[in-house]
Protein backbone atom coordinates (compact mmCIF):
# COMPACT_ATOMS: atom_id res chain seq x y z
CA UNK A 1 0.00 0.00 0.00
CA UNK A 2 2.76 2.43 0.96
CA UNK A 3 4.52 1.75 -2.36
CA UNK A 4 1.37 2.69 -4.29
CA UNK A 5 1.05 5.95 -2.40
CA UNK A 6 4.75 6.71 -2.86
CA UNK A 7 4.51 6.16 -6.61
CA UNK A 8 1.49 8.49 -6.84
CA UNK A 9 3.32 11.18 -4.88
CA UNK A 10 6.38 10.85 -7.13
CA UNK A 11 4.25 11.16 -10.28
CA UNK A 12 2.51 14.27 -8.92
CA UNK A 13 5.83 15.82 -7.86
CA UNK A 14 7.27 15.34 -11.34
CA UNK A 15 4.15 16.76 -12.98
CA UNK A 16 4.20 19.70 -10.59
CA UNK A 17 7.84 20.32 -11.52
CA UNK A 18 6.77 20.99 -15.09
CA UNK A 19 8.71 18.25 -16.89
CA UNK A 20 8.45 14.46 -16.80
CA UNK A 21 11.37 12.92 -18.69
CA UNK A 22 11.59 9.22 -17.89
CA UNK A 23 14.37 8.74 -20.44
CA UNK A 24 16.84 11.15 -18.85
CA UNK A 25 15.48 10.82 -15.32
CA UNK A 26 13.88 7.38 -14.88
CA UNK A 27 11.99 6.52 -11.70
CA UNK A 28 13.24 3.73 -9.46
CA UNK A 29 10.01 1.74 -9.08
CA UNK A 30 7.70 2.71 -11.93
CA UNK A 31 7.54 3.85 -15.52
CA UNK A 32 4.87 5.12 -17.90
CA UNK A 33 4.70 5.35 -21.65
CA UNK A 34 3.29 8.51 -23.20
CA UNK A 35 -0.33 7.35 -23.16
CA UNK A 36 0.00 6.18 -19.57
CA UNK A 37 1.51 9.49 -18.51
CA UNK A 38 -1.39 11.38 -20.06
CA UNK A 39 -3.82 9.16 -18.12
CA UNK A 40 -1.94 9.87 -14.89
CA UNK A 41 -1.65 13.59 -15.61
CA UNK A 42 -5.37 13.97 -16.23
CA UNK A 43 -6.08 11.93 -13.10
CA UNK A 44 -4.09 14.40 -11.00
CA UNK A 45 -5.33 17.55 -12.76
CA UNK A 46 -2.51 18.32 -15.19
CA UNK A 47 -2.36 18.89 -18.91
CA UNK A 48 0.65 17.51 -20.78
CA UNK A 49 2.46 18.34 -24.00
CA UNK A 50 4.99 15.94 -25.57
CA UNK A 51 8.56 17.23 -25.52
CA UNK A 52 9.14 15.82 -29.00
CA UNK A 53 6.53 14.67 -31.49
CA UNK A 54 7.07 13.91 -35.17
CA UNK A 55 4.62 15.40 -37.69
CA UNK A 56 1.56 13.27 -38.51
CA UNK A 57 2.16 10.86 -35.64
CA UNK A 58 0.22 10.01 -32.48
CA UNK A 59 1.08 12.57 -29.81
CA UNK A 60 0.81 10.17 -26.87
CA UNK A 61 1.35 6.64 -28.20
CA UNK A 62 0.85 3.50 -26.07
CA UNK A 63 4.24 2.15 -27.16
CA UNK A 64 5.90 1.09 -23.86
CA UNK A 65 8.68 3.66 -24.32
CA UNK A 66 9.39 5.92 -21.32
CA UNK A 67 7.37 9.12 -21.51
CA UNK A 68 8.76 12.60 -22.08
CA UNK A 69 6.37 15.51 -21.60
CA UNK A 70 5.92 18.98 -20.17
CA UNK A 71 3.12 19.47 -17.66
CA UNK A 72 1.01 22.39 -16.48
CA UNK A 73 -1.84 22.46 -13.96
CA UNK A 74 -5.19 22.20 -15.74
CA UNK A 75 -7.62 25.08 -15.37
CA UNK A 76 -11.35 25.21 -16.02
CA UNK A 77 -12.22 26.63 -19.45
CA UNK A 78 -15.54 27.29 -21.21
CA UNK A 79 -16.91 24.60 -23.50
CA UNK A 80 -19.82 23.86 -25.80
CA UNK A 81 -20.57 20.29 -24.74
CA UNK A 82 -24.11 18.94 -25.00
CA UNK A 83 -25.74 16.81 -22.30
CA UNK A 84 -27.85 13.91 -23.57
CA UNK A 85 -30.11 11.51 -21.68
CA UNK A 86 -31.94 8.35 -22.70
CA UNK A 87 -34.88 7.92 -20.37
CA UNK A 88 -38.35 6.54 -19.66
CA UNK A 89 -41.47 8.58 -18.87
CA UNK A 90 -41.24 7.26 -15.30
CA UNK A 91 -37.90 9.10 -14.96
CA UNK A 92 -39.52 12.53 -15.43
CA UNK A 93 -38.74 13.85 -11.94
CA UNK A 94 -35.08 12.84 -12.25
CA UNK A 95 -34.90 14.47 -15.68
CA UNK A 96 -36.31 17.71 -14.28
CA UNK A 97 -33.78 17.60 -11.45
CA UNK A 98 -30.83 17.01 -13.79
CA UNK A 99 -31.91 19.60 -16.36
CA UNK A 100 -32.46 22.19 -13.62
CA UNK A 101 -29.23 21.49 -11.73
CA UNK A 102 -27.02 21.46 -14.84
CA UNK A 103 -28.86 24.02 -16.96
CA UNK A 104 -25.89 26.41 -16.95
CA UNK A 105 -23.20 23.74 -17.32
CA UNK A 106 -24.00 22.59 -20.86
CA UNK A 107 -24.65 24.32 -24.17
CA UNK A 108 -27.62 22.09 -24.94
CA UNK A 109 -29.65 19.45 -23.08
CA UNK A 110 -31.52 16.78 -25.04
CA UNK A 111 -33.72 13.96 -23.74
CA UNK A 112 -34.77 10.95 -25.82
CA UNK A 113 -37.74 9.22 -24.20
CA UNK A 114 -38.70 5.59 -24.63
CA UNK A 115 -42.31 6.76 -24.68
CA UNK A 116 -45.09 8.41 -26.64
CA UNK A 117 -45.53 11.86 -28.14
CA UNK A 118 -47.81 12.68 -25.20
CA UNK A 119 -45.06 11.68 -22.76
CA UNK A 120 -42.57 13.90 -24.60
CA UNK A 121 -45.00 16.80 -24.73
CA UNK A 122 -45.72 16.62 -21.00
CA UNK A 123 -41.99 16.66 -20.19
CA UNK A 124 -41.31 19.51 -22.61
CA UNK A 125 -43.94 21.59 -20.82
CA UNK A 126 -42.02 21.15 -17.57
CA UNK A 127 -38.64 21.91 -19.21
CA UNK A 128 -39.19 24.39 -22.05
CA UNK A 129 -35.46 25.19 -22.33
CA UNK A 130 -34.43 21.64 -23.37
CA UNK A 131 -35.23 19.47 -26.39
CA UNK A 132 -37.38 16.40 -25.81
CA UNK A 133 -37.95 13.66 -28.42
CA UNK A 134 -39.38 10.17 -28.25
CA UNK A 135 -38.58 6.82 -29.86
CA UNK A 136 -39.12 3.25 -28.61
CA UNK A 137 -36.01 1.67 -27.14
CA UNK A 138 -37.08 -1.72 -28.50
CA UNK A 139 -34.39 -3.49 -26.50
CA UNK A 140 -31.51 -1.87 -28.42
CA UNK A 141 -29.45 0.52 -26.30
CA UNK A 142 -26.85 1.23 -29.00
CA UNK A 143 -29.47 2.25 -31.56
CA UNK A 144 -31.07 4.59 -29.02
CA UNK A 145 -27.72 6.14 -28.10
CA UNK A 146 -27.01 6.69 -31.80
CA UNK A 147 -30.35 8.46 -32.23
CA UNK A 148 -29.44 10.69 -29.31
CA UNK A 149 -25.98 11.38 -30.77
CA UNK A 150 -27.64 12.52 -34.00
CA UNK A 151 -29.91 14.91 -32.14
CA UNK A 152 -27.21 16.70 -30.16
CA UNK A 153 -25.85 19.25 -32.67
CA UNK A 154 -22.72 19.78 -30.57
CA UNK A 155 -19.18 18.62 -31.30
CA UNK A 156 -18.88 16.77 -27.98
CA UNK A 157 -21.62 14.98 -26.05
CA UNK A 158 -21.81 13.75 -22.47
CA UNK A 159 -24.47 11.04 -22.25
CA UNK A 160 -25.75 10.10 -18.80
CA UNK A 161 -28.56 7.96 -17.44
CA UNK A 162 -31.15 9.49 -15.14
CA UNK A 163 -29.63 7.82 -12.07
CA UNK A 164 -26.22 9.34 -12.83
CA UNK A 165 -24.77 12.78 -12.13
CA UNK A 166 -21.39 14.29 -13.12
CA UNK A 167 -19.57 15.24 -9.93
CA UNK A 168 -18.07 18.70 -9.35
CA UNK A 169 -14.57 17.64 -10.37
CA UNK A 170 -15.78 16.24 -13.69
CA UNK A 171 -17.88 19.34 -14.41
CA UNK A 172 -14.84 21.52 -13.73
CA UNK A 173 -12.63 19.40 -16.01
CA UNK A 174 -14.92 18.99 -19.03
CA UNK A 175 -13.68 22.03 -20.93
CA UNK A 176 -9.97 21.31 -20.72
CA UNK A 177 -10.52 17.59 -21.25
CA UNK A 178 -12.24 18.01 -24.61
CA UNK A 179 -9.78 20.73 -25.66
CA UNK A 180 -6.89 18.35 -24.91
CA UNK A 181 -8.71 15.51 -26.64
CA UNK A 182 -9.17 17.57 -29.79
CA UNK A 183 -5.48 18.49 -29.73
CA UNK A 184 -4.50 14.81 -29.38
CA UNK A 185 -6.89 13.48 -32.03
CA UNK A 186 -9.13 11.71 -29.49
CA UNK A 187 -12.84 11.16 -30.13
CA UNK A 188 -13.99 9.02 -27.19
CA UNK A 189 -13.17 9.42 -23.48
CA UNK A 190 -13.77 6.85 -20.75
CA UNK A 191 -14.96 8.30 -17.44
CA UNK A 192 -14.88 6.66 -14.01
CA UNK A 193 -18.28 5.82 -12.56
CA UNK A 194 -18.69 5.73 -8.79
CA UNK A 195 -21.52 3.30 -7.97
CA UNK A 196 -23.43 3.85 -4.73
CA UNK A 197 -25.72 0.93 -3.93
CA UNK A 198 -28.21 1.66 -1.14
CA UNK A 199 -26.03 4.67 -0.32
CA UNK A 200 -22.80 2.67 0.08
CA UNK A 201 -19.96 2.92 -2.44
CA UNK A 202 -19.63 -0.30 -4.39
CA UNK A 203 -16.49 -2.29 -5.17
CA UNK A 204 -17.34 -1.75 -8.85
CA UNK A 205 -14.94 1.16 -9.33
CA UNK A 206 -13.69 2.84 -11.47
CA UNK A 207 -16.28 1.10 -13.75
CA UNK A 208 -15.12 3.02 -16.84
CA UNK A 209 -17.92 4.34 -19.06
CA UNK A 210 -17.15 5.78 -22.51
CA UNK A 211 -19.79 8.50 -22.28
CA UNK A 212 -17.90 11.62 -23.35
CA UNK A 213 -17.76 11.33 -27.12
CA UNK A 214 -17.65 13.31 -30.30
CA UNK A 215 -21.18 13.44 -31.69
CA UNK A 216 -20.16 11.51 -34.82
CA UNK A 217 -19.24 8.44 -32.75
CA UNK A 218 -21.54 5.43 -33.20
CA UNK A 219 -22.36 2.80 -30.57
CA UNK A 220 -22.69 -0.96 -31.07
CA UNK A 221 -24.25 -3.70 -28.92
CA UNK A 222 -27.93 -4.08 -28.04
CA UNK A 223 -26.99 -4.43 -24.36
CA UNK A 224 -23.77 -3.15 -22.75
CA UNK A 225 -23.32 -0.87 -25.73
CA UNK A 226 -19.90 0.56 -26.53
CA UNK A 227 -18.53 3.23 -28.87
CA UNK A 228 -17.05 2.06 -32.16
CA UNK A 229 -13.75 3.93 -32.33
CA UNK A 230 -10.11 3.04 -33.12
CA UNK A 231 -8.12 2.40 -29.95
CA UNK A 232 -5.72 5.27 -30.65
CA UNK A 233 -8.66 7.69 -30.83
CA UNK A 234 -9.87 6.86 -27.32
CA UNK A 235 -8.44 7.43 -23.86
CA UNK A 236 -9.26 7.23 -20.20
CA UNK A 237 -10.18 10.57 -18.64
CA UNK A 238 -9.91 10.08 -14.90
CA UNK A 239 -10.65 13.65 -13.80
CA UNK A 240 -13.75 13.42 -11.62
CA UNK A 241 -16.46 10.79 -12.02
CA UNK A 242 -20.08 10.03 -12.74
CA UNK A 243 -22.03 9.39 -9.53
CA UNK A 244 -24.40 6.43 -10.02
CA UNK A 245 -27.03 5.77 -7.35
CA UNK A 246 -28.74 2.37 -7.30
CA UNK A 247 -30.71 0.25 -4.89
CA UNK A 248 -29.76 -3.37 -4.34
CA UNK A 249 -33.02 -4.79 -5.63
CA UNK A 250 -32.66 -2.79 -8.85
CA UNK A 251 -29.18 -4.26 -9.33
CA UNK A 252 -30.58 -7.80 -9.03
CA UNK A 253 -33.54 -7.00 -11.29
CA UNK A 254 -31.24 -5.51 -13.94
CA UNK A 255 -29.25 -8.74 -14.13
CA UNK A 256 -32.43 -10.66 -14.91
CA UNK A 257 -33.70 -8.11 -17.43
CA UNK A 258 -30.42 -7.93 -19.35
CA UNK A 259 -30.18 -11.71 -19.55
CA UNK A 260 -33.66 -11.88 -21.08
CA UNK A 261 -32.72 -9.17 -23.59
CA UNK A 262 -29.54 -10.94 -24.72
CA UNK A 263 -28.11 -14.28 -23.59
CA UNK A 264 -24.98 -13.68 -21.51
CA UNK A 265 -25.72 -9.98 -21.01
CA UNK A 266 -26.90 -10.55 -17.45
CA UNK A 267 -23.29 -10.70 -16.24
CA UNK A 268 -23.87 -12.08 -12.74
CA UNK A 269 -20.25 -11.20 -11.93
CA UNK A 270 -21.19 -7.52 -12.36
CA UNK A 271 -23.99 -7.95 -9.84
CA UNK A 272 -21.61 -9.56 -7.35
CA UNK A 273 -19.14 -6.69 -7.68
CA UNK A 274 -21.82 -4.01 -7.44
CA UNK A 275 -23.21 -5.53 -4.25
CA UNK A 276 -19.78 -5.77 -2.61
CA UNK A 277 -18.47 -2.86 -0.55
CA UNK A 278 -15.68 -0.61 -1.87
CA UNK A 279 -12.22 -0.98 -0.34
CA UNK A 280 -10.54 2.47 -0.24
CA UNK A 281 -7.11 0.78 -0.19
CA UNK A 282 -7.74 -0.36 -3.79
CA UNK A 283 -7.53 3.18 -5.24
CA UNK A 284 -4.88 5.87 -4.88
Amino acid sequence: MNDVGAVARDIVARLDGGTVDLVRDPADRWTLDAAGLRNAAWRFGFEVEPIVVAPDTVRFPPDDRPARARATPATSVPHEIGLGMMARPADADDIVSIATDFRDDFTRIVVLLDGTSDDAGALAERLPWIEVAHHPLAGDFAAQRNRLQDMMQTRWVLQIDTDERPDAALLDALGWLVAAADCDGLRSLGLPRRNLVDGVQSASYPDIQYRLNRSDIRFAGRVHERPVVPFLESSLALAGALEHRLDGERVRERTRIYEVMSTGAGRPEDETLLLAAFDPAAVR
